[in-house]
């Protein structure tokens, strides 16, 4: 029965305003939402050497900075619709293994952010959420293109571009940002419709397994 003119409202649970992350899986891997619990997890995979010189997380990366990326920074990204954070989880979405974003600064296209802990490299994992974020991101987000921005010389990142069906579309000096400081970049680039796998040779150090 519904409520008629001055009648008092009926109690509704409160909307919620946080965004709603899809879950995204293959049966290996799972893209989901951050959560609390990840939070040590996060902070173990942003204290890696490798993250630290490669990518752009804080230095001494400490619990407060994760709970305030997953509790703050992360849903602000997904609503804005700018960055599209997601966990890369086990398949049971339980284990935190690492990190993939959808950068999204430009009308129809998206650069890829990736982090994946020191533990699980090396074992498929990066592909395989490469993947499932390629397919979101053209399927669901009708993207034209993705771009993958590596700097010199990260081959690991390069490799991992390679390995997914980016193509290397030149190296340019000084692009990238690397705290402050102006360093040379390989971009790569996905279009909606190429094949998902190496579009040209190998042109570095033997690529491992991802």
């Amino acid at each position: 029965m519904t409520s008629g003119p001055g009648a008092p409202a009926p109690d509704l649970p409160p909307l919620d305003p946080r965004p709603v992350v899809p879950v995204l899986g293959d049966g290996t891997v799972a893209l989901r939402a951050l959560v609390a619990a990840d939070a040590p997890a996060l902070v173990r995979n942003c204290r890696d050497p490798e993250a630290v010189r490669w990518t752009s997380v804080p230095l001494d990366y400490v619990l407060a900075d994760a709970h305030r990326f997953i509790g703050t920074t992360v849903p602000a990204g997904w609503t804005s619709g700018k960055v599209l954070t997601f966990a890369v989880a086990a398949a049971d979405g339980n284990q935190l293994l690492g990190t993939i974003d959808l950068q999204c600064s430009k009308p129809g296209t998206a650069e890829v952010g990736i982090n994946i802990g020191p533990d699980h490299r090396g074992r498929g994992v990066a592909v395989r959420a490469v993947e499932l974020l390629a397919d979101y991101a053209f399927t669901q987000q009708n993207l034209a293109y993705l771009h993958w921005l590596a700097l010199e010389p990260n081959w690991a990142s390069r490799k991992l571009a390679w390995k997914t069906g980016f193509r290397l579309e030149g190296a340019l000096r000084g692009y990238a940002n690397d705290r402050g400081t102006p360093t040379d970049a390989w971009v790569l680039t996905l279009a909606a419709g190429d094949p998902r796998g190496p579009q040209e040779p190998w042109q570095g150090p033997a690529p491992g397994n991802g």
